[in-house]
């Protein structure tokens, strides 16, 4: 398998030029890992969301 993206790669050189694929490969990554951050942000706010909601429902009220 890694034969076959080294054999992509080398394809991608030829016809568009090593800087040209550089920067397509790093723009991808970059969306990979944005995409990932912007996933675990959303998870955390989803998670703070829940968990203050099920915190606000079993506080016991205040005694006089």
């Amino acid at each position: 398998m890694p034969l076959v993206i080294f054999l992509i790669l080398v394809v991608l050189i030829a016809m568009f030029g090593f800087w040209d694929t550089l920067s397509a490969l790093l723009g991808s990554i970059m969306m990979i890992i944005l995409f990932a951050a912007a996933a675990a942000g959303l998870l955390v706010l989803t998670g703070m969301f829940i968990y203050h909601r099920v915190r606000k429902r079993t506080q016991t009220p205040d005694l006089p």
